[in-house]
């Protein structure tokens, strides 16, 4: 299933039906992602959470049979069996999610908030080698599109995969998988060679889709479709299809985009903090897996915010991002405050249904009684 096309597109469009504004259909979309999310996310923190307790606990069972493998291995299966402790538990919820943010960055990376390009391949070879052959009636890539009136399509280019002689012409178009296209559509074109734009003496392609190739080799010939809301503006931001990356980022027209690029930083350390509390463990003291999880928390955002200066992104995908991220922020703080059900210590000596004070986390403080004298 097309999750850009038949579900992201379409609930876009239908918020944009009653804001005329896509910046608020961007925002009405995300929101209605996260609040569609909250089961999974909630799932996953629960699992983070019972995580936490784990670790405390398991160094204290491995420190109290090491010297016993036989039962340190039984009281280790005690241990996740009396407690149902799955490990993997926080995966799924995670892996669950990744086809929606896929869909989600798909739909904020092309129309109608960004141009982007559908294409096709071609060879060419010497005319004395192979005649004019069409492999496939349309392109195997195809591309949501959006029209100014809000009328949702998808496009191919015919004819689709072809092998040429050079010197030959041909004649490109786009037509509707499914859909309606207005009648003043019109892709612009162009043609690719080595990842580059064709040099003149190699190949062109008019305005209306009229291609020469006049040297072999293998091209790309792109129909690259309109995003209809890139120069749309949302609130202070200039343009929703805008891009901005690296030197560019110093022009002051472009300080929508570093804020952005910023926030987004500071909204994933901010999740992150709600997410990975700070150990009350001395980090001297610290297992591998603490130490894995202080050095995430600390550098992720850096580098993320980092990789997104130089990647070219559509201003809308910024958007997005940030607001998931704080929207993601709260979730989070609301679903650590919820208290954790305790872990059963199955450690010999210990009083049934407890657990130790270092695995207690720190909903659970308030709870503790004081000892009669």
């Amino acid at each position: 299933m097309d999750l850009t096309y038949n579900f992201m597109l379409p609930v876009l469009m239908f918020i944009w039906g009653k804001t005329q504004s896509y910046g608020w259909a961007l925002v009405g979309l995300t929101l209605g992602v996260r609040a569609l999310l909250w089961p999974l996310v909630a799932k996953q923190t629960a699992s983070m959470q019972q995580m936490s307790l784990i670790q405390p606990m398991l160094k204290e069972i491995q420190e109290r049979y090491k010297d016993d493998p036989e039962m340190l291995k039984t009281k280790l299966m005690e241990f996740y069996s009396k407690n149902k402790v799955n490990p993997m538990g926080g995966c799924l919820p995670m892996l669950l999610q990744l086809p929606i943010f896929i869909a989600l960055f798909t739909t904020f990376s092309g129309p109608p908030f960004g141009d982007k390009p559908i294409s096709v391949n071609v060879k060419v070879v010497k005319s004395a080698q192979a005649v004019k052959e069409t492999k496939k009636e349309t392109s195997d890539a195809t591309m949501p599109y959006v029209s100014p009136a809000g009328k949702l399509a998808k496009i191919a280019i015919y004819p689709g995969e072809l092998k040429l002689s050079t010197g030959e012409e041909i004649d490109f178009g786009t037509r509707t998988i499914e859909g309606d296209l207005p009648s003043d559509f019109k892709p612009k074109w162009e043609v690719i060679k080595g990842g580059k734009p064709a040099l003149s003496e190699a190949a062109t392609i008019s305005e209306t889709g009229h291609a020469v190739f006049n040297q072999e080799g293998d091209y790309q010939v792109h129909a690259i479709v309109p995003g209809v809301a890139k120069e749309e503006r949302f609130g202070p931001f200039s343009g929703l299809g805008k891009v901005a990356v690296g030197m560019q980022l110093l022009d002051p027209k472009n300080l929508d985009v570093v804020i952005l690029v910023l926030g987004f930083g500071v909204s994933m350390w901010i999740s992150q903090k709600f997410m990975m509390p700070q150990s009350k463990v001395d980090p001297a003291k610290m297992d591998d897996q603490q130490r894995v999880q202080q050095d995430t928390m600390k550098f992720m955002p850096i580098a993320m915010t980092g990789m997104f200066v130089f990647m070219p992104l559509p201003l809308g995908v910024l958007v997005y991002m940030f607001i998931s991220n704080v929207v993601q922020s709260f979730q989070t703080w609301l679903l650590m405050k919820r208290p954790v059900k305790p872990l059963e210590n199955v450690t010999e000596g210990a009083a049934p249904g407890t657990v130790t004070v270092e695995a207690a986390s720190s909903s659970d403080k308030p709870k503790k009684k004081k000892k009669k004298r």
